[in-house]
């Protein structure tokens, strides 16, 4: 009879012992998550073990930076390259600039915070200002700010306006002029082809419809929109160039219905041109004519809204079988101004107007920019130029030369 409650006894010490490791196992695992609780969140994000002791070795605020973000893909290659461990910045500038290599990145933020961050952070330029910034800023252009010593309360009202030369920021506080007028006056007086050319940008984002494109600003030769159709009109027997982008096709498509609805019959000349035929273009006139006038007839290459898949050259029915000899003096060609802009359409190059925009009078060219655009141009009388004058560019612009 004794030896069952011995066995009774020792199994409830036994069971005892069990109940108090459970609390020394769940003290001992607190502990271990307290101290290994980034590590497992780092790992719930998807990042290696490689990866989560490159992270652990950053400072708290960057390590918060990590958990509260997005997963960096392919954390591990920026240490392919000799670098000072500013990861997150890499990834948003490779981001914004995805046509760089690793080591142009690594090089442009290294030195940004090598050389100029404390010190722009001193003028009270907040990170989110810098990362704005950093979408066209060169190197040169902090440098410009840091040397200046242009604080974040002087430059703050220019910083947002689209076109905006960081290197000429002193000039603009200095001018005492609206911030928009500053920004266009000085860093683009040649918006009115009054002006010289005194400098040539390079357009950044030619897809915006309000982008200006002229002498003075061009798009890269290898542009070439990624919305090109065919519209549904008809064509001058000898157009090769029969493109337009979608949103521009089909407003056109729009207005040639309704033009035929009045037995108007609308027609393409020319549309998108690439680089290259716009060249063999400009290098034809500059044959027949001389500089001056070769260059108020045809765009330079890079400076053609027919690149932009934006403009585009009406004939008309009539023209193409003989009934009148050109468009500009067509029932057509009196309808389209009467009511292009109902359907985003302006004139581009309207008589009354060629020392504004450096082109003589085209009364075929016609360029889509939106029916709101199109409409102010329209109510006011104005030229693309003058809109922008009021309104500011569409595009924002790196110096090129």
């Amino acid at each position: 009879m004794k030896t069952p409650k011995r066995s009774y006894y020792n199994q409830k010490r036994s069971f005892s012992k069990r109940i108090l490791i459970i609390p020394i196992v769940v003290i001992c695992l607190t502990v271990l998550m307290f101290f290994q609780w980034t590590r497992i969140q780092l790992a719930f994000k998807g990042y290696s073990l490689t990866e989560q002791n490159m992270i652990l070795k950053l400072d708290d605020e960057e390590i918060k930076s990590f958990l509260n973000n997005d997963k960096i893909n392919s954390l591990e290659s920026w240490n392919e390259l000799e670098n000072e461990n500013h990861y997150q910045e890499y990834a948003y500038y490779q981001k914004l600039h995805s046509q760089l290599s690793k080591k142009d990145v690594i090089a442009y933020i290294d030195t940004f915070y090598q050389k100029y961050y404390d010190k722009l952070k001193e003028l009270n330029y907040s990170d989110d200002v810098l990362c704005q910034m950093m979408k066209k800023a060169q190197l040169s252009d902090f440098e410009y700010i840091t040397k200046q010593n242009l604080n974040y309360q002087q430059t703050k009202s220019y910083l947002d306006i689209t076109g905006v030369i960081y290197t000429d920021l002193k000039a603009y506080i200095d001018s005492q002029k609206q911030p928009l007028e500053a920004v266009l006056s000085i860093s683009y007086p040649f918006i009115n082809s009054q002006n010289k050319v005194n400098r040539t940008y390079q357009i950044i984002n030619p897809d915006s419809l309000a982008t200006i494109i002229k002498k003075g600003f061009q798009i890269a030769s290898d542009y070439i929109p990624n919305d090109l159709v065919t519209p549904n009109i008809i064509f001058s027997q000898d157009c090769t160039n029969r493109q337009l982008r979608k949103e521009a096709s089909e407003a056109l498509e729009l207005m040639a219905q309704d033009a035929s609805k009045e037995n108007l019959h609308l027609a393409i000349k020319s549309a998108y041109r690439s680089y290259q035929e716009q060249k063999d273009i400009y290098d034809e006139y500059h044959q027949k004519y001389d500089q001056v006038t070769a260059d108020s007839l045809v765009a330079i290459p890079g400076s053609s809204e027919h690149q932009l898949g934006l403009g585009v050259d009406l004939t008309s029915q009539s023209v193409i079988d003989g009934e009148w000899r050109f468009f500009g003096d067509t029932p057509e060609y009196k309808w389209v101004v009467a009511n292009a802009h109902r359907y985003g359409y302006i004139l581009r190059y309207p008589s009354h107007n060629s020392k504004m925009t450096g082109t003589t009078n085209e009364p075929w060219h016609f360029r889509y920019v939106g029916k709101e655009i199109a409409k102010i141009i329209h109510d006011n009388n104005w030229t693309l130029e003058e809109y922008v004058l009021h309104y500011g560019l569409g595009s924002d612009c790196l110096i090129t030369k």
